[in-house]
């Protein structure tokens, strides 16, 4: 058997989801964006959702107004260990700045994703909600990201 024919997400969406991310997180890092040592970095989205602050506006379009929306009121829950055991949290970041948490919640969907959050029953049962996840993460990261012209640009220059 296959092991990629046993996922029920639909694959061309989760590999969108990862190039846009990927794609995003060099274009951070590249546009000064970044924080680290000689021995590792990474993005800085806190430090760039504080430079969008007052330029982003989740009214912008209707797609970023429904996408926001979805990830405000329903956000994708943090996994946690409770006592010893995997477990959900509904947690939602305390941040005065709506693209702050937005961000913070793209990031989580990231980390449920790739480290491995979603791989057991719930995720086969969620696959609609999983997949409005994803593609509303999408919309929110191209909406931010434009609002950056040296962003913009370095995203679209990336190699993939």
């Amino acid at each position: 058997m296959d092991y990629l024919e046993t996922t029920t997400l639909n694959r061309d969406l989760v590999l969108e989801f990862f190039l846009v991310l990927s794609r995003m997180e060099f274009a951070l890092k590249v546009s000064g964006f970044a924080i680290g040592s000689e021995n590792s970095v990474t993005p800085d989205w806190d430090g760039y959702a504080g430079q969008i602050r007052d330029t982003f506006s989740k009214d912008e379009t209707l797609e970023l107004l429904e996408a926001s929306n979805y990830y405000l009121t329903t956000p994708p829950q943090k996994q946690v260990l409770d006592n010893e055991v995997l477990a959900w949290s509904s947690m939602v970041p305390n941040n005065p700045a709506e693209i702050d948490v937005l961000l913070i919640l793209v990031r989580r969907v990231r980390n449920n994703l790739f480290h491995g959050g979603k791989y057991n029953s719930q995720a086969h049962d969620e696959t609609a909600r999983n997949e409005s996840l994803l593609r509303y993460g999408i919309t929110i990261l191209k909406a931010s990201m434009i609002l950056v012209p040296n962003v913009k640009a370095a995203y679209s220059g990336a190699a993939i």
